[in-house]
């Protein structure tokens, strides 16, 4: 096994320890606020995780413009209905319907990046969405009756958000392909994206009609899980991606 795909195997499994911290968060602040909190704090960790590290805090002009758009398409709208599929499906079916981003990733490298998919990979693909319609569909089971589980109707919703949030990562990564074949500094990058998007959803602040409903900033408890979902899912998962990639 190559290197890069132990680095993606990584983000995969950080991802998935991001969306267990993320469901009562979620839940408390609702999809923009939640994204708020987390696009700050991802952002301090990846400053901190750059000092650290010795990292570069530079980047090419010609990469800012698909780092921007990979930020607006990616981070803003993909994880917007990332979380709200997380509300009314629970982390584990809207982590099944995300797993749909590597195979709509590979058919729009295909598509637009002129990439050659081979029989075995064609296959992957089809076993990948294969086995997540089974997930969803054979899924609920007795022993599974969980508050992660519970589903807020109309069902449909939930896997449109799913799919938009899926289909919003694929095209994100793909447009940071370049970027990441350049040896951009993945941190700085990360940094960039979050930063990006954490300014958007900020400036939806005067205009959220929820924002009566939660406080401006979260207890001891969701700071903590705020914490940990922006480490395994913006900041920490977010490179081992971009190392992948």
């Amino acid at each position: 096994m190559a290197l890069a795909h132990l680095f993606a195997l990584g983000a995969a499994l950080s991802w998935t320890l991001a969306s267990l911290f993320s469901h009562q968060a979620a839940l408390r602040f609702g999809s923009l606020h939640f994204n708020r909190l987390r696009m700050l704090a991802a952002a301090i960790l990846l400053v901190i995780m750059i000092a650290l590290t010795g990292g570069n805090f530079a980047l090419p002009s010609s990469f800012w413009l698909p780092v921007f758009l990979s930020s607006i398409v990616g981070v803003v709208l993909g994880d917007y209905f990332l979380f709200v599929a997380m509300r009314r499906l629970g982390p584990r079916r809207t982590a099944i319907l995300f797993a749909a981003n590597a195979p709509i990733a590979a058919i729009l490298g295909w598509l637009f990046l002129d990439e050659i998919l081979s029989g075995l990979q064609i296959l992957a693909i089809l076993i990948g969405f294969a086995g997540i319609c089974c997930a969803i569909i054979y899924g609920k089971r007795r022993d599974l009756l969980h508050i992660w589980e519970a589903i807020t109707p109309p069902l449909w919703i939930g896997i449109a958000a799913g799919c938009l949030a899926a289909s919003g990562q694929a095209v994100g990564v793909l447009l940071l392909r370049p970027v990441m074949s350049a040896g951009s500094d993945p941190m700085f990058v990360g940094l960039i994206r979050v930063s990006i998007a954490g300014l958007v959803f900020w400036l939806t602040w005067p205009f959220d009609r929820r924002k009566s409903e939660h406080p401006l900033m979260p207890d001891i408890k969701l700071s903590f899980l705020i914490l940990a979902n922006g480490f395994f899912g913006l900041s920490f998962g977010v490179f081992l991606l971009l190392k992948a990639l």
